[in-house]
């Protein structure tokens, strides 16, 4: 039944109506074993070839054809190298869908999925009439005021019953924090409070950059979670709504020397990532390894990534985090000629929203730099304003810059006013409530000692650190709250909110809740109504 022949070197698993074509790409290899399962590895294995260098690989890509596969089949691909050792199950990098081998410890299986075109009509919003929403899928619903059926909360679906509403707020594009396949376990910390290893929990560490992980899924499988993702984006294009995803192609999941592999560093590690003098893993994203994005192979993975969200999935765009290592070379230097500027010419990827956050972690800062016709994050913006709320003086030219959207100088003079993303809070610092109820930040159930985390955060508790039932204290606040969203809302830029920020969402003051997952960081939708006020933005 699962005739085997002859295949093509196309990467990844390609299927037709009489099977499929796998391709893998890997320069240290002597030999690949592929393994096709009905319906997973907890099944009898129906195929199992031995690809050889000389008879199945062109280009350094392994390749076989294969009748009989069909769609929602899966497979594993592993490794075996010339003294015959064999790997575990090993990541597909172009797998459309990804589950745990929970049969094997570390191990991961692909899922057969087609290449299905995009049918939802997309709402094109101008740049200048849209609203950007940056949320954590997981958090928006979690909580038990969400009205959400249990099974349903933090997924595609409890999302999508939410859309009405944030089409009610005149949001126009939602912002979704990493959704791609992700490693969560790469904190070694605990909570003090609870004594429980943390996690990562907003996904910026990604392991498949074509799968949907499967945690924001009801059945939490990948499959299912493919399927539960279209569905969210056609519903939100049924309702004018875009969605674009922060997406994370400076660094993977796999970690630095200690980290754990799962793909690229066993099949080819040295096309995937960058090494300094000493042959160690260069960090520039401070998370142990740095993607070597122009490197053919990788440029090549991440363009087809980029198009497979677009065309497949049906996204509206990209928010690129720590975007500066895209366009740096070998060194670590900015370059000319890099993945940003293919991003930028490309034919599809140039006609949807293309944001970055123009930085990185080692210090390199490229606010202004980013090709035509990219947006970029004005911190700028962000600590003008969140200065000007609190008080402080001698910084009214530069309000008025940030309120005309020329805060920031850009190299490529076809880039203007609305090319600066304005935003006063993000995943990733206070939120707007916390913003105005801490002098500092309160991150100790990071199990970092509160090392963690900016400490320039620009905010002030009215007299107050934290929570309090002074009525003066909490009528300053609302003022302050209400000045800083009115001052987003008004200016020239793009403006982008933060999930909650309308109702008061409070993360207790902690800064960096990157590894936190319970109610204190989650939306509470009882706020709809006890914070009316704010959430309805009217006058005090």
């Amino acid at each position: 039944m699962y005739k085997i022949s002859k295949g093509s070197p196309i990467l990844g698993c390609t299927i037709d109506e009489k099977g499929a074509n796998f391709g893998i790409y890997s320069d240290v290899a002597a030999k690949m074993q592929l393994e096709i399962y009905s319906n997973g590895p907890q099944d009898a294995c129906v195929s199992k070839i031995i690809l050889e260098r000389d008879e199945h690989v062109q280009e350094h890509i392994f390749n076989v054809r294969v009748s009989g596969v069909k769609e929602g089949m899966c497979y594993i691909w592993r490794l075996i190298d010339s003294a015959g050792n064999i790997s575990k199950p090993l990541i597909d990098p172009y797998a459309y869908g990804i589950n745990k081998n929970e049969g094997e410890e570390g191990g991961y299986y692909n899922i057969v999925i087609g290449y299905h075109m995009n049918e939802s009509p997309r709402p094109c919003v101008p740049w200048k009439d849209s609203i950007i929403y940056e949320m954590h899928v997981g958090h928006f619903t979690n909580h038990e005021s969400s009205g959400i059926d249990d099974a349903e909360k933090g997924t595609f679906t409890g999302l999508m019953k939410k859309l009405p509403y944030l089409k009610s707020l005149g949001i126009t594009t939602l912002e979704l924090l990493p959704i791609f396949k992700w490693y969560p376990y790469t904190i070694k910390n605990v909570n003090p409070n609870t004594g429980k290893k943390l996690e990562d929990e907003w996904g910026y560490n990604t392991i498949g950059f074509f799968a949907v992980d499967e945690r924001y899924s009801i059945a939490k499988d990948g499959y299912a979670a493919y399927k539960e993702f279209k569905e969210l984006v056609e519903g939100a294009h049924n309702l004018g709504l875009e969605i674009i995803l922060d997406v994370v192609y400076n660094h993977t999941g796999e970690g630095g020397e200690n980290g754990a592999p799962c793909s690229f560093k066993i099949l080819s590690p040295n096309t995937y990532y960058k090494f300094d003098h000493n042959g160690r893993y260069r960090n520039c994203s401070g998370t142990g390894n740095t993607f070597y994005t122009n490197h053919p192979v990788v440029k090549k993975l991440i363009l087809d990534s980029l198009r497979y969200w677009v065309v497949c999935m049906g996204v509206d765009g990209f928010r690129f985090d720590l975007a500066s290592i895209l366009g740096q070379d070998y060194e670590g230097k900015w370059m000319k000629d890099s993945l940003l500027q293919d991003i930028a010419s490309d034919a599809i990827l140039s006609n949807v929203k293309l944001v970055t956050e123009s930085w990185d972690a080692k210090g390199s800062y490229d606010v202004g730099r980013m090709p035509y016709p990219f947006r970029e994050w004005s911190d700028y913006f962000r600590d003008t304003m969140r200065k000007f709320v609190k008080g402080d003086q001698g910084i009214v030219k530069s309000v008025a810059d940030c309120m005309l959207g020329k805060e920031i100088y850009f190299a490529d003079m076809q880039k203007g006013g609305t090319h600066t993303i304005h935003f006063i809070t993000a995943h990733d610092g206070f939120t707007l409530r916390d913003l105005c109820s801490y002098n500092g930040k309160h991150n100790l159930e990071n199990g970092e000692e509160n090392r963690d985390g900016n400490n320039a955060n620009y905010s002030y508790n009215w007299g107050a650190e934290g929570p309090t039932l002074d009525q003066n204290i909490l009528y300053r606040r609302l003022v302050a709250t209400k000045n800083a969203m009115c001052l987003l809302l008004m200016g020239k830029g793009v403006p982008m909110m933060l999930m909650g920020d309308e109702i008061g969402r409070t993360q207790n003051g902690n800064n960096n809740a990157f590894c936190q997952n319970h109610e204190g960081v989650w939306m509470n939708w009882d706020q709809l109504i006890s914070e009316a006020e704010l959430y309805t933005l009217q006058r005090v």
